[in-house]
């Protein structure tokens, strides 16, 4: 293992694979999406807003301009139906200005020019109406006062002061024109404010589209990353349980399962014993081999060992050289130190090596049989332990059962 320099920081730890590092991903991808869509969503609404305001004003100002179009056309003819009946009835309150226009400002060929603004066509038809419309009421004013002073009626074609028929019909022909130039305009801007909502309509089911599309697939990338994490927690859990080495058990499994293993041996009305196990001259082997071919050796030693083992026994490795064994169910304890009799035999016998050699190892055995009352299998393996040290103490490569020295 190569040495960190001094003053080195450390490495990152790599997490760019990780099911962790994807969730963050996908928040930041999610982030980014709905903030794309909902900036976009609203500039598409500020837009459309502004269009469809402006439609509305539009359609608006040409609905005043008809409305304005349709009372100066009723004034002037107001004008001219008040003229002609007095013509006919010589009767002044005819001409009662009270009859001609209810309001207090009457409509003016002016003010409609006014409010029709910039446009070109509609200003230039318009241009001749308010000396025309100036000419009847000065007409009409004269009528007035002739009527008043008990004048005599003036003759048909003198009757608007030398206003004519043909100009009133002039009037009215250019308001007729401008009211359904008007109304074509009304129209025509009817029609665009309602594409104009259409089209909002389609963006925001667009964006509504877009947004669901997005959330889907974020749902379904979570769903995998989901998948991911509790198949990576499963597996982690697994590795946490095992020993990377040689698969087996370790220690943390064996005092997770501690209440199940005890419990299954009392409802069969069996016993159960645990073994310690710890491998003569191991360190011999990593001195004169290496460490790789020590591997090679606990591998080897934890394999030959569940060879010997029924399936619901079980066998951990505490680390090191040391192992345990649990019979999960015994007759009695010389069916354990037949087993105990057998890992020594199985450990004693040469270890082939994958760089040539071999190795020569053996075992020393502990037994503790389970179990008084309120017995705990860490109180199990300390009393397999001190039968581990007798056996060690007696020469090696043998068992020994705690509270009842047996040899091999």
């Amino acid at each position: 293992m190569s040495e960190m320099n001094p003053g080195s920081p450390p490495k990152q730890t790599e997490t760019d694979g990780s099911v962790f590092a994807g969730f963050r991903r996908v928040l930041n991808k999610g982030l980014l999406i709905f903030a794309l869509i909902i900036t976009v969503l609203f500039a598409m609404i500020v837009y459309q807003h502004q269009r469809s305001e402006a439609a509305v004003r539009s359609v608006e100002h040409t609905r005043q301009v008809i409305a304005y179009i349709n009372a100066l056309r009723t004034y002037l003819l107001n004008l001219d139906s008040a003229v002609r009946k007095y013509a006919e009835s010589q009767n002044p309150a005819d001409l009662d200005p009270g009859l001609i226009c209810r309001l207090s400002s009457c409509p003016s060929a002016a003010q409609l020019i006014a409010l029709i603004g910039t446009d070109g066509a509609q200003s230039s038809r318009l241009a001749p109406l308010p000396a025309l419309q100036a000419a009847l009421e000065t007409g009409f004013s004269s009528l007035q006062q002739s009527a008043a002073g008990g004048a005599a009626t003036p003759p048909p074609e003198r009757e608007l002061g030398g206003f004519d028929k043909s100009a009133i019909e002039q009037i009215h022909r250019i308001l007729i024109e401008t009211e359904r130039e008007e109304l074509n305009q009304l129209e025509t801007r009817e029609a665009t404010r309602i594409r104009g909502e259409n089209l909002s309509s389609a963006l925001l089911g667009m964006a509504g589209l877009w947004m669901a599309l997005a959330l889907l697939g974020l749902y379904r990338e979570t769903v995998r990353l989901i998948r991911a994490g509790i198949h990576a927690e499963q597996t982690i859990r697994q590795l946490s349980l095992r020993d990377p080495l040689t698969g087996l058990a370790n220690r943390r499994f064996l005092q997770e399962n501690e209440t199940h293993l005890i419990a299954r041996a009392k409802r069969s009305q069996t016993q159960m014993a645990v073994l310690a196990v710890d491998l003569d001259d191991f360190k011999a082997v990593n001195d004169r081999y290496g460490h790789a071919a020590g591997d090679e050796v606990l591998v080897a030693a934890a394999h030959r060992m569940k060879q010997l083992l029924r399936e619901a026994d079980v066998i951990a490795r505490f680390g090191g050289d040391e192992f345990v064994i649990v019979l999960g169910q015994v007759d009695d304890a010389a069916a354990a130190r037949d087993v105990a009799s057998r890992v020594v035999d199985s450990l004693c016998r040469p270890i082939p090596l994958v760089a040539g050699g071999t190795a020569q190892i053996g075992a020393s055995v502990g037994i503790a049989m389970c179990c008084a009352d309120g017995e705990t299998l860490n109180d199990l393996l300390k009393k397999a332990d001190t039968a581990l040290y007798a056996a060690k103490r007696d020469g090696k490569h043998t068992f020994r059962e705690a509270a009842a020295a047996s040899g091999a």
